[in-house]
């Protein structure tokens, strides 16, 4: 994928069906797939410039949208009844693209994919998604690499004190008269 902000359009239920981790989510009710999938992507996407934008297959007289939990820059896409969340992501990739955006479209679907790249978008595979999802951000690496470096100070810490613990045990074990042999 590219290196700037990008738009980021997510097969909502294609995701799901296609993740093993979602799909144990999903055994238990529809509701808890959805919530587990939204989470995993505002805690993967929180430290970045990208805008993701999950579209799923709704029931309703009309669109519905709302604000992705936990993501800023997050979305909910419901489709309306009759419409499939297929056809609202090639909408909305139709929509990024004239406004300049980079928009990358992420199903395991070729028509989804396909459809998103003849709008000049991208189109990338459930697992890539998958790997991103797993992947610690850059935040979470700084996060990890300070907390490594703090505790490598801590252990050389611990051994250098250790050290002169052995050396002052020593010492006591010194009589005062070795002092005058040296």
């Amino acid at each position: 994928m590219g290196m700037g902000p990008r738009t980021i359009l997510v097969d909502g239920y294609n995701v799901i069906r296609n993740l093993p981790g979602l799909m144990a989510a999903e055994r238990s009710s529809l509701h808890d797939g959805r919530e587990t999938l939204l989470k995993q992507i505002a805690s993967r996407y929180r430290h970045t410039p990208h805008r993701v934008i999950v579209v799923f297959d709704g029931d309703g007289p009309a669109e519905t949208r709302q604000a992705l939990p936990g993501l800023p820059r997050g979305q909910v896409i419901y489709s309306r009844r009759g419409e499939s969340a297929d056809s609202v992501i090639q909408r909305l990739s139709a929509e990024e693209r004239a406004a300049g955006a980079e928009c990358v479209a992420v199903s395991d679907d070729f028509e989804v994919r396909s459809g998103v790249q003849a709008n000049g978008g991208k189109g990338a595979r459930v697992n890539d998604l998958g790997r991103q999802l797993n992947e610690p951000s850059k935040y979470q690496r700084r996060q990890y690499q300070h907390r490594a470096y703090l505790r490598q100070q801590w252990e050389k810490d611990c051994d250098d004190n250790d050290t002169s613990r052995i050396s002052s045990r020593q010492k006591k074990r010194q009589s005062p008269d070795d002092n005058l042999l040296r």
